[in-house]
Parts: structure tokens; C-alpha cells; sequence
């Protein structure tokens, strides 16, 4: 019963902090600025850990319903295996995350253009 109490008050205070943190400063968690990905509001430890597109699918619509159209989305790929989690996201991903399953297509790819300037973004499907 202590140990919840506790974990309450932890996670109530943690709330208070985000909640206080001035405008345009990224809010402390801990003593330790919370790290943010730009243009993204502020997520809570346990929003961190949400699928990207419980969020997304209401809040960028178009861009969920072309990944959820997509072979990506067919076959669940989800985001943060092509753009990294919360903490290393990426909006534009290198090559090498497309590695663990397009070796090939990575390998033989010219090595001065990203996947993306050649084939739409999360469609993958034609080529530009």
C-alpha cells in the first residue's frame, strides 16, 4: 500500500512539473530537461511508450491513412521501426533503418539519395 502511495505522489508531482514548465522551454523531468522532438508537444514517461498512431491517426489523418494503405501498413510495419522511438526519432530516416529488411534494395540503391527521393513516402510502391 506504501509503495503505491508512493508511486502516486511520484507520478502526480511528475504531472505538475510537465504542467508548470514555461512556455517555449522544453519541460524538466527529474532535474533533467525532457528531450523533444521538434514541432512534437510534450509526452508524458507513459505517453513515450503509446503507439505513435493511437495519437496520429486523429491528429495527421492523411499521413496514417497513406502508411495504413500502404505495404508498411499491410503487413505492420509500425513507425517506430522505420523513425526510431521518442528518444532517436527521425522524420526522414537513413538508409540503414531500411536495412533489417531491404538489404538488397539498400545496397544497390545510389548512395546519394535517400529511399524517399525516389519512391513517395510510406507507399514505397512506384517510383517518383
Amino acid at each position: 500500500m506504501r509503495l503505491r502511495l508512493f508511486l502516486l505522489s511520484v507520478f502526480l508531482a511528475g504531472g505538475i512539473v510537465v504542467a508548470c514548465a514555461p512556455k517555449g522551454q522544453a519541460p524538466v523531468e527529474g532535474g533533467v530537461p525532457v528531450k523533444q522532438v521538434s514541432g512534437h508537444p510534450p509526452l508524458t514517461e507513459q505517453e513515450k511508450l503509446m503507439p505513435c498512431a493511437s495519437c496520429h491517426k486523429e491528429e495527421t489523418p492523411d499521413i496514417y491513412d497513406e502508411w495504413f494503405n500502404s505495404v508498411h501498413g499491410l503487413d505492420n510495419v509500425k513507425c517506430y521501426q522505420c523513425h526510431g522511438t521518442f528518444e532517436n526519432f527521425e522524420v526522414r530516416p537513413e538508409p540503414a533503418r531500411c536495412m533489417p529488411c531491404h538489404a538488397k534494395q539498400v545496397q544497390t540503391a545510389p548512395k546519394d539519395k535517400s529511399c524517399t527521393q525516389c519512391h513517395p513516402a510510406h507507399k514505397f510502391s512506384v517510383h517518383k
